[in-house]
């Protein structure tokens, strides 16, 4: 019994049935029935513009009088073109022919094995999560826990409810945020699993407890993480788990040592083992820089530039949104307000690219910058909306930090009057 996943996908469906139906010398209409095919839908088949159902083709063969296997091809075959094409799309940075390539390779794929799969829904979620298209990447997560999950697999599970997590805390859930990533982690834990995954979960689970304001168990579990590195753990992780307990530590007020862990970060990684992540550390270093109070090497600022230019021509829309961010800060600390403010606009007009807290801490520094230029009024009453919506959604270490930023505004403000 052949199905829509057996057919030859369009156009080349439509090319097939029109060379078969002029081999014979029919017209379109001799094609036509009394069954749901007009004369008009064999048309949009032919032209590429309507998908051919399985009973639809098999109406078709039997009007041409061919077996159904005319307008079959090779299940495999496609699939493996369908990913290379994907896989293609992501290297060259094209996030929209990525999603496009693998959501038709689900779709085709049917019942297929459980590695296959897992493999493009992992590929979609990383296309999904470069276009900051955060809905669809959760609907695909989710999708992952289930297999996980009927697989009885915990590695995939732990890897799956981690990806959950970082998911939900971009888009401002923080709280299930972290039960997911809690029970990542103590799922390594439970079933002794690999160094590199359990590191993976960690620091899922830092990033979810900083922003949750569980600050103590944050620095605890940095410092757990840390102590993994001396095992087995590869230099993308090794620099991601240094960045990430440079953050917390930066959270916690304890910026000289956050500065030596990001710089190690730095040392981590060559750009030919993971470029964008290589990238991304370079203006993490300035933003930890930026927030210990210490101005930016010239050497820093050297790679900075080489890192934004690798963003700029990787072209992922988040990482640009990012850096127009960055950007802005580096502005502000040369006193260039003006041009500052402009450019964080140009980012906040994009803000459905950004994470939740990157969008937040985008407002704050809007709000500062109007501050500079003089509209007091607008600023304090921005910084306010944030606070609040920070608090409302669990966020208590930024949260505090724009109550800070208010408070420091008006005191400012009442002393200049």
């Amino acid at each position: 019994m052949v199905n829509e996943q057996d057919l030859l996908p369009q156009p080349a469906f439509g090319e097939r049935l029109k060379r078969l139906r002029q081999q014979r010398g029919m017209k379109q209409a001799d094609l036509a029935d009394d069954r749901g095919l007009s004369a008009s839908y064999v048309s949009r088949i032919e032209s590429g513009g309507r998908a051919a159902t399985a009973h639809v083709a098999q109406l078709l063969a039997q009007r041409l009088g061919v077996e159904i296997t005319a307008f079959t091809g090779n299940r495999e075959a496609e699939l493996a073109r369908l990913l290379a094409d994907g896989q293609t799309s992501l290297s060259i940075g094209d996030g929209p022919g990525a999603v496009r390539a693998f959501t038709e390779a689900l779709a085709r794929a049917g019942r297929v094995p459980l590695a296959l799969e897992w493999s493009v829904r992992h590929a979609l979620i990383t296309a999904l999560a470069d276009l900051g298209r955060l809905a669809e990447w959760r609907e695909h997560q989710e999708a992952m826990v289930r297999l996980a999950t009927e697989a009885d697999a915990p590695h995939l599970l732990a890897q799956s409810k981690q990806g959950m997590s970082n998911c939900l805390r971009l888009a401002g859930e923080i709280a299930p945020a972290y039960v997911a990533a809690r029970e990542a982690y103590d799922l390594t834990r439970e079933r002794d699993l690999a160094t590199e995954l359990r590191a993976q979960c960690l620091i899922a689970l830092i990033a979810a407890e900083v922003e949750i304001g569980r600050g103590t168990e944050a620095t605890r579990h940095a410092e757990e993480l840390l102590s993994l590195l001396k095992e087995d753990v590869q230099a993308p992780t090794r620099a991601r788990a240094r960045w990430a307990a440079a953050t917390t530590l930066s959270s916690r007020g304890r910026h000289r040592e956050a500065v030596e862990l990001i710089t190690q970060a730095l040392n981590d990684l060559s750009s030919s083992e993971d470029l964008v992540t290589w990238a991304r550390l370079r203006l993490a270093a300035v933003s930890i820089r930026h927030r210990a109070g210490e101005p930016v090497p010239e050497e820093w600022r050297a790679s900075y530039r080489e890192a934004a230019l690798v963003l700029r021509l990787a072209a992922v829309p988040v990482y640009e949104v990012q850096l127009d961010i960055s950007e802005a800060r580096l502005m502000a600390e040369e006193g260039r307000t003006a041009e500052a403010l402009a450019r964080c606009e140009t980012a906040l007009a994009r803000g459905e690219l950004l994470s939740f807290r990157d969008r937040a801490r985008a407002r704050m520094l809007a709000a500062r910058l109007r501050a500079v230029l003089g509209d007091r009024d607008r600023a304090l009453a921005e910084l306010r909306v944030v606070a609040e919506e920070l608090q409302k959604a669990g966020a208590m270490d930024l949260a505090a930090e724009a109550w800070q930023t208010v408070a420091d505004m008006a005191l400012a403000g009442r002393d200049a009057g």
